[in-house]
């Protein structure tokens, strides 16, 4: 079944409008090794299982987990992969777990950051729209809301208006330069039977005003994910 199917037998959720969320801070710990960097801590074997169960990578990255232990997110074509450190019975081990996408179900769109030709970042809703809205923690609400409009309603979509549990994952890294700041921010929704996730590099000009800043192409995809 279309992720959308089931919406377009609701005509309330049709006219239906996603919630606009606000950015949030991005706070940057420079004690912590940047994707790259911490992609090369992990044992080559668990590097390789991840790329080939994940597929054609669409977004990844590495780093700490809450424990500080070394942990990995890779998202592709063939499925949303996690891995992680953990320690049993005195002992370290990476352990992992898998979501399957759907064959064929896979939506690609990309965004470069130019205006529309009348100037709105997206259309606006029907007066009166019933708002849809996610439960998501209010630090993955501040990531999402990084995102252009067009972004941020393409990835709620496959969510909301009905019960469904959504799993937020995102990473980000900043880098300072002279002339400009630079932000690589990538977010993941999961639930049951859907995924959503995107990924863009947005660079602020020293001086600038935040809401000056600029994306540089974001890829944002989804798709419907395997039952388990």
């Amino acid at each position: 079944m279309d992720i959308d199917a089931w919406r377009r037998e609701d005509p309330e959720l049709t006219r239906a409008v996603t919630q606009i969320h606000e950015p949030g801070a991005l706070p940057v710990d420079a004690a912590v090794p940047a994707r790259h960097a911490y992609w090369e801590l992990l044992p080559q074997d668990v590097r390789a299982r991840l790329l080939e169960k994940a597929g054609r990578c669409l977004t990844w990255w590495a780093g700490p987990n809450c424990d500080g232990l070394p942990s990995a997110v890779v998202v592709g074509d063939r499925g949303l992969c996690r891995v992680g450190q953990v320690r049993a019975d005195g002992a370290a081990e990476f352990r992992g777990q898998r979501a399957r996408v759907e064959p064929g179900s896979l939506h690609s769109r990309s965004y470069d950051g130019r205006p529309a030709p009348d100037g709105r970042t997206a259309a606006p809703g029907l007066p009166g729209a019933p708002v849809l809205r996610l439960d998501l923690v209010p630090e993955a609400q501040g990531v999402l809301g990084h995102f252009p409009l067009p972004v941020q309603d393409f990835l709620q979509r496959p969510f909301v208006g009905r019960d469904a549990r959504v799993t937020a994952d995102w990473y980000y890294d900043e880098s300072v330069e002279p002339e400009r700041t630079t932000w690589f921010v990538s977010l993941v929704l999961s639930g049951d039977r859907a995924l959503a996730l995107a990924e863009g590099t947005r660079t602020l000009d020293r001086g600038a005003r935040p809401d000056q800043a600029r994306w540089h192409g974001i890829q944002y995809h989804r798709a419907r994910l395997a039952p388990r």
